[in-house]
C-alpha cells in the first residue's frame, strides 16, 4: 500500500559536504540534482511539497541535535530510514534495489542511492523516525506531615508552604533566564504551595547550576533524569502507518493528575486516560501512535501553558470556550457520547479532557459534515481527511477540495486536457454551486453571531439593572460583616504580637539563665532517650529501664503528676512540678531558675531522708533475722 505520494530521496556524497537528490512523485522522477547543500535541501523540499525525506542512514544528516533541528524546519514532512532500525535489524540498500528491480549490481552511485531510497519509501520499505526530547523531573516536596495541633502546627505549615513557593519561584526564574523549556505542576496550599514538580525538556547536564538535590529537616528536592529515547523507529507497513493521515482533536486537562482525550474528525473516541505527572513527551508519543494532532482543546479560558506549548510543537490549532465550561454543560456533552460509544470515564480529569475535546468537535461538526456532502456531490477524488483539516484551519471548502485533489500520473493529466466543452461547463457549474452553498452557510453564521451579540447585550443590561437594585439593607449587612471580620483579624494580629513579645522576653531570660525550658514527655523511658528530665508521671520501672537508671542515672527528674518511691532506690532527686514557678507554652514548660534551685535542694534532702529511713529498715530487718537465727540454734 502506497503511503506517500511525493518523496525526496537523498544520499551523502563522498566529499561529505553535499547530497545527491532525487524527487519521485507517483513512481515518476520529477526532479534530480547532484551537489545540494543542506540549506538548498530544505528549499527544494518546501518547493515540491514533499511528504517524506528518505535516506539510508539518518546520521548522514549529522548528530541527533542536528537531525532534529533540520526536520524542525519541515512541517508535515516525515523522515524515513530505508535500510532498517537498531531494533528491527538492517538490510543493505543494494539488496533493496535488487528486490525493487532498480539495480543488478552491489555498488550504487549516490544519485542511484537517492533514487532507490525514494522509490523504496513509496513502495512501503523502511522505518518512520519519531523524535523525542530528553526530559528531567524536579520534585519539591515536604518531608513532614502536618498532624493535629495548635498555633505552632499552623505556623510550621505556613513556613513550609512558603519555603516551597519561594524555592519554586527561584527555579522557575532560573529556567526562564536560560531559555529552557519546562512545564510546572503544583498543589496549592493555604499559605503557598504544598508541593511542585518541574518537567524540564532538557538533559540533566544542561540544568547544572540551576538546581541541585536538597534534603533538609522540612523540604526535599529531587532531580530525576527520565528515561526517554531520542529516536523511535516505526515500520512503514505497521498498523500505525494506516493512521498516518488521520487528524486528531486532543483534549487536555493539565495538572498534577493530567487527563487526555483523543477524538478523530468523526467524533469517535480513540483514547481516554489520566495519570500523575504526565509529560508533554508522553502525550506526544500517545498522539503519534494514533495519528497527528490538528486541534488541542481546553475546557478553560485562557488555556493553560501546557496546551499552548503542545499546540506550538505540533503546529496545531488551539480551541477553548468563551468562558469556563459549567458542570451541567460538561455532563450533557459527555453523557451522550458515553451511551453511544460505550465509553468509561474513570475520574474528573478524564471527564474534563473529554468535555474539552467534544466541545471542540461540536463547534466544527457542521463544517465537517458540509465537507463530506460537498465531496460526495462533486465526486472529486480527494483526501477527505486533508479537506477536513484544511477547513478547520480556516480554508474555504472549495479551496480545500481543490488543494486536496489526489495527484494523478502524467497520462491522466493529458486526458484531462482533452475534456469536452460540456464537461468543462459542468465542472464550472458545480464550482459555482459550491460557492453558493458556502455563501448561504456564511450568511447563516452571520445571523447566528448577530443573535448571540443581542443576547449578550441583553444579559449585560440585566446585570447593570441587578447591580443598581441591590437592597440597602443587604449593603449594610455586608458592611457590618466586613467590619466584624476586620475586628476579628485585628484581635488575632494583636494576639500574635503579644505572643511574639512574650517569646522575646522568654528568650532573653533563657539567655541570662534566669529561666530553664523543658519539653513535656509522657514516659520516663522516652525522657531518658531524649536527654530530657521532665516526665508526666512514673508508674512502674521494668527490668530494662532499671538497667538504664543504674548505668547512667540523671541528676534529677521533674514529675508533673505522680511517682513511685522505687525511683529513690537509684539515688535520683525527684522534684514535683507543683513546687516550681513555671508557665506552660504549647509543648514546653518554662521554669524559674531560682525556684528550681530551691526545689532541687529540698528534693536532695528528701532523698537523704528516704535513704536513711531505708537504711534503718534494712538494719531492723537484719536484727530481726539475727534474733530468729539465735532462737533456732538454741532449740537445736
Amino acid at each position: 500500500m502506497q503511503i506517500y505520494h511525493t518523496v525526496l530521496g537523498i544520499d551523502r556524497l563522498p566529499s561529505y559536504n553535499d547530497f545527491a537528490v532525487v524527487i519521485i512523485s507517483n513512481s515518476e522522477i520529477i526532479f534530480k540534482k547532484e551537489c545540494v547543500s543542506k540549506n538548498e535541501l530544505l528549499e527544494i523540499a518546501q518547493q515540491f511539497k514533499v511528504n517524506a525525506i528518505a535516506i539510508d542512514n539518518i546520521y548522514e544528516l549529522g548528530s541527533e541535535s542536528e537531525i532534529k533541528a533540520f526536520m524542525s524546519y519541515l512541517y508535515n514532512v516525515d523522515l524515513v530510514q530505508v535500510t532498517g532500525s537498531p531494533i528491527h535489524g538492517f538490510k543493505p540498500l543494494s539488496l533493496i534495489a535488487r528486490e525493487l528491480g532498480l539495480s543488478k549490481g552491489s555498488k550504487l552511485s549516490p544519485m542511484k542511492s537517492a533514487e532507490v531510497c525514494a522509490m523504496a519509501t513509496i513502495a512501503g520499505y523502511g522505518y518512520l523516525v519519531k523524535f523525542y526530547d530528553p526530559e528531567t523531573k524536579i520534585v519539591i516536596s515536604r518531608r513532614r506531615k502536618f498532624g493535629s495541633g495548635g498555633m505552632s502546627s499552623e505556623r510550621f505549615k505556613r513556613s513550609m508552604e512558603g519555603a516551597i513557593l519561594n524555592l519554586t519561584r527561584i527555579i522557575e526564574n532560573r529556567l526562564k533566564s536560560r531559555g529552557i523549556d519546562y512545564d510546572l505542576l503544583f498543589r496549592r496550599g493555604n499559605y503557598g504551595l504544598d508541593g511542585s514538580t518541574f518537567i524540564i525538556y532538557a538533559p540533566r547536564n544542561q540544568i547544572s547550576g540551576i538546581v541541585r538535590p536538597l534534603r533538609t529537616s522540612s523540604i526535599n528536592v529531587r532531580v530525576i533524569p527520565m528515561f526517554s529515547k531520542s529516536f523511535d523507529f516505526v515500520p512503514l507497513n505497521a498498523p500505525i502507518a494506516n493512521h498516518k493521515k488521520r487528524y486528531l482533536i486532543v483534549g487536555i486537562d493539565p495538572g498534577i493528575v493530567c487527563g487526555i482525550a483523543i477524538l478523530d474528525l468523526n467524533g469517535r473516541v480513540l483514547h481516554l486516560s489520566s495519570g500523575r505527572n504526565i509529560t508533554r513527551g508522553q502525550i506526544t508519543r500517545t498522539i503519534i501512535s494514533l495519528g497527528r494532532a490538528l486541534v488541542f482543546a481546553s475546557d478553560v479560558n485562557p488555556p493553560p501553558s501546557m496546551i499552548l506549548k503542545l499546540a506550538a510543537s505540533h503546529n496545531a490549532i488551539i480551541f477553548y470556550p468563551e468562558s469556563f465550561l459549567k458542570v451541567e454543560e460538561k455532563s450533557i456533552i459527555i453523557e451522550k457520547i458515553i451511551s453511544e460509544q460505550n465509553i468509561k470515564v474513570k475520574d474528573s480529569h478524564q471527564s474534563d479532557a473529554l468535555a474539552a475535546a467534544l466541545k471542540a468537535y461540536l463547534s466544527y461538526k457542521n463544517k465537517l459534515e458540509q465537507c463530506i456532502s460537498h465531496v460526495k456531490e462533486l465526486g472529486a477524488q480527494v483526501d477527505l481527511e486533508e479537506v477536513k483539516a484544511l477547513v478547520i484551519r480556516g480554508m474555504s471548502i472549495r479551496d480545500a477540495i481543490m488543494t486536496s485533489k489526489i495527484p494523478k500520473v502524467e497520462k491522466s493529466v493529458k486526458i484531462k486536457k482533452q475534456r469536452s466543452e460540456k464537461e468543462r461547463i459542468k465542472f464550472l457549474k458545480s464550482k459555482l454551486e459550491l460557492m453558493k452553498l458556502e455563501r448561504e452557510y456564511l450568511l447563516a453564521k452571520v445571523k447566528e453571531l448577530e443573535s448571540k451579540a443581542e443576547e449578550l447585550e441583553e444579559e449585560l443590561r440585566l446585570k447593570k439593572i441587578e447591580v443598581k437594585s441591590i437592597d440597602k439593607d443587604e449593603i449594610d449587612r455586608r458592611v457590618s460583616s466586613y467590619i466584624s471580620e476586620i475586628g476579628r483579624l485585628r484581635a488575632e494580629l494583636e494576639k500574635e504580637k503579644n505572643e511574639k513579645q512574650l517569646l522575646k522576653s522568654y528568650l532573653t531570660s533563657l539567655a541570662s539563665r534566669e529561666l530553664m525550658i523543658f519539653k513535656k514527655i509522657s514516659s520516663l523511658r522516652e525522657a531518658l532517650e531524649l536527654q530530657n528530665i521532665i516526665v508526666k508521671k512514673i508508674d512502674e520501672i521494668d527490668e530494662d529501664l532499671r538497667k538504664i537508671l543504674l548505668k547512667s542515672p540523671p541528676k534529677f527528674i521533674i514529675v508533673q503528676e505522680s511517682y513511685i518511691d522505687d525511683i529513690f532506690d537509684f539515688g535520683i532527686p525527684v522534684i514535683m512540678l507543683s513546687d516550681l514557678k513555671y508557665v506552660e507554652y504549647e509543648d514546653f514548660i518554662i521554669v524559674d531558675s531560682a525556684s528550681f534551685n530551691s526545689a532541687l535542694e529540698n528534693a536532695k534532702k528528701k532523698l537523704e531522708e528516704h535513704q536513711k529511713e531505708r537504711a534503718k529498715k534494712i538494719k531492723h530487718l537484719f536484727e530481726e533475722y539475727r534474733l530468729e537465727r539465735l532462737k533456732e540454734l538454741k532449740k537445736a
